[in-house]
Protein backbone atom coordinates (compact mmCIF):
# COMPACT_ATOMS: atom_id res chain seq x y z
CA UNK A 1 0.00 0.00 0.00
CA UNK A 2 0.93 3.91 -0.73
CA UNK A 3 1.59 6.52 1.59
CA UNK A 4 -1.07 9.30 1.39
CA UNK A 5 0.39 12.48 0.20
CA UNK A 6 -0.14 15.63 1.42
CA UNK A 7 -3.18 17.42 -0.72
CA UNK A 8 -2.02 20.63 -3.14
CA UNK A 9 -4.56 22.40 -6.05
CA UNK A 10 -5.19 21.23 -9.12
CA UNK A 11 -6.65 24.80 -10.24
CA UNK A 12 -8.26 24.89 -13.90
CA UNK A 13 -6.32 28.24 -14.66
CA UNK A 14 -3.92 30.45 -12.76
CA UNK A 15 -5.69 33.60 -12.54
CA UNK A 16 -3.89 36.77 -13.58
CA UNK A 17 -4.57 39.67 -10.70
CA UNK A 18 -4.73 43.22 -12.41
CA UNK A 19 -4.93 44.27 -8.25
CA UNK A 20 -3.58 42.04 -6.40
CA UNK A 21 -4.93 41.36 -2.68
CA UNK A 22 -3.14 44.27 0.04
CA UNK A 23 0.24 42.46 1.25
CA UNK A 24 -0.01 40.89 5.10
CA UNK A 25 1.77 42.91 7.57
CA UNK A 26 5.79 42.46 7.13
CA UNK A 27 5.78 40.39 4.42
CA UNK A 28 7.47 43.72 1.83
CA UNK A 29 5.92 44.44 -1.22
CA UNK A 30 7.58 45.65 -4.41
CA UNK A 31 6.89 48.05 -7.43
CA UNK A 32 6.64 47.95 -11.20
CA UNK A 33 3.30 46.25 -13.06
CA UNK A 34 0.31 44.10 -12.51
CA UNK A 35 1.71 40.06 -11.32
CA UNK A 36 0.71 36.59 -11.83
CA UNK A 37 -0.51 35.13 -9.04
CA UNK A 38 -1.09 31.17 -8.59
CA UNK A 39 -2.27 30.31 -5.57
CA UNK A 40 -2.53 27.31 -3.53
CA UNK A 41 -5.94 25.01 -1.54
CA UNK A 42 -4.48 23.02 1.17
CA UNK A 43 -6.26 19.88 1.93
CA UNK A 44 -5.16 18.66 5.97
CA UNK A 45 -6.91 15.43 8.33
CA UNK A 46 -5.57 16.32 11.69
CA UNK A 47 -5.87 13.23 14.59
CA UNK A 48 -6.47 15.31 18.15
CA UNK A 49 -7.14 12.46 20.62
CA UNK A 50 -9.49 9.71 21.53
CA UNK A 51 -12.78 9.55 23.27
CA UNK A 52 -13.89 6.47 25.61
CA UNK A 53 -17.26 6.21 26.34
CA UNK A 54 -16.03 2.84 28.50
CA UNK A 55 -17.64 0.44 25.86
CA UNK A 56 -16.24 1.72 22.57
CA UNK A 57 -13.08 4.69 21.34
CA UNK A 58 -13.13 7.28 18.90
CA UNK A 59 -11.17 9.58 17.34
CA UNK A 60 -11.58 13.37 17.57
CA UNK A 61 -10.76 14.66 14.30
CA UNK A 62 -10.07 18.09 12.64
CA UNK A 63 -10.39 18.90 8.58
CA UNK A 64 -9.76 22.12 7.05
CA UNK A 65 -8.98 24.18 3.87
CA UNK A 66 -6.58 26.29 3.71
CA UNK A 67 -6.13 28.96 0.87
CA UNK A 68 -2.71 30.64 0.41
CA UNK A 69 -0.20 31.97 -2.35
CA UNK A 70 2.82 29.61 -3.47
CA UNK A 71 4.95 31.14 -0.42
CA UNK A 72 2.43 29.54 2.12
CA UNK A 73 0.91 34.17 2.75
CA UNK A 74 -2.64 33.26 4.08
CA UNK A 75 -5.10 35.13 1.37
CA UNK A 76 -8.58 35.59 1.54
CA UNK A 77 -10.64 33.27 -1.35
CA UNK A 78 -13.97 35.18 -2.51
CA UNK A 79 -15.49 31.50 -1.00
CA UNK A 80 -14.04 28.08 0.78
CA UNK A 81 -15.45 24.99 2.01
CA UNK A 82 -14.70 21.95 3.63
CA UNK A 83 -16.41 18.40 3.70
CA UNK A 84 -15.32 15.67 5.24
CA UNK A 85 -16.01 11.91 6.61
CA UNK A 86 -14.93 8.99 8.53
CA UNK A 87 -16.21 5.86 7.97
CA UNK A 88 -15.81 2.80 9.90
CA UNK A 89 -15.26 -0.86 8.26
CA UNK A 90 -18.42 -1.26 9.56
CA UNK A 91 -20.10 0.92 7.72
CA UNK A 92 -20.58 3.36 10.00
CA UNK A 93 -20.23 7.41 8.91
CA UNK A 94 -19.92 10.40 10.68
CA UNK A 95 -19.00 14.05 9.02
CA UNK A 96 -19.11 17.62 8.94
CA UNK A 97 -19.15 20.19 6.07
CA UNK A 98 -18.56 24.09 6.82
CA UNK A 99 -18.15 27.37 4.33
CA UNK A 100 -16.89 30.68 4.59
CA UNK A 101 -17.29 33.64 1.99
CA UNK A 102 -14.09 35.77 2.20
CA UNK A 103 -11.77 33.93 4.52
CA UNK A 104 -8.86 31.86 4.37
CA UNK A 105 -9.43 29.01 6.49
CA UNK A 106 -12.03 26.62 7.13
CA UNK A 107 -11.93 23.64 9.47
CA UNK A 108 -14.56 20.87 10.97
CA UNK A 109 -14.19 19.29 14.11
CA UNK A 110 -15.91 15.81 14.15
CA UNK A 111 -15.46 12.55 15.58
CA UNK A 112 -15.21 9.48 13.73
CA UNK A 113 -17.44 6.21 14.24
CA UNK A 114 -17.60 4.26 17.59
CA UNK A 115 -15.30 1.22 17.29
CA UNK A 116 -16.72 -1.13 20.33
CA UNK A 117 -13.55 -1.81 22.74
CA UNK A 118 -12.46 -5.97 21.54
CA UNK A 119 -13.44 -4.87 17.99
CA UNK A 120 -11.09 -6.53 15.32
CA UNK A 121 -11.80 -4.12 12.68
CA UNK A 122 -10.80 -0.78 14.25
CA UNK A 123 -9.72 1.45 10.96
CA UNK A 124 -11.57 4.18 9.70
CA UNK A 125 -11.26 5.95 6.57
CA UNK A 126 -11.27 9.46 6.64
CA UNK A 127 -12.25 11.78 3.16
CA UNK A 128 -12.07 15.46 2.99
CA UNK A 129 -13.02 17.76 -0.36
CA UNK A 130 -11.68 21.10 -0.20
CA UNK A 131 -13.59 23.97 -2.33
CA UNK A 132 -12.05 27.32 -3.29
CA UNK A 133 -12.79 30.14 -5.61
CA UNK A 134 -11.14 33.47 -6.34
CA UNK A 135 -11.58 35.99 -9.01
CA UNK A 136 -13.98 33.05 -10.61
CA UNK A 137 -10.72 30.49 -10.84
CA UNK A 138 -11.64 27.36 -8.57
CA UNK A 139 -9.74 25.13 -6.73
CA UNK A 140 -10.35 21.61 -5.88
CA UNK A 141 -8.84 19.23 -4.26
CA UNK A 142 -9.14 16.15 -2.12
CA UNK A 143 -7.36 14.71 0.83
CA UNK A 144 -7.49 11.34 2.93
CA UNK A 145 -6.48 9.04 5.35
CA UNK A 146 -6.66 5.59 6.78
CA UNK A 147 -6.35 5.57 10.73
CA UNK A 148 -6.68 2.85 13.68
CA UNK A 149 -8.68 3.83 16.67
CA UNK A 150 -6.45 2.60 19.61
CA UNK A 151 -7.92 0.00 22.25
Amino acid sequence: MGVVAPAQADPYQLPTIDDPAPEEPGTGGGSGGGTTAAYVLQGVIQTEGTESDGTARRMKLRGYSRFATPGNDRRDADYINVQCTATAQTGAVTGEYDSENGGALVDVHFGSPWIPNGAFLRSVHVACTHYATKSGVVYETTSAADITIPY
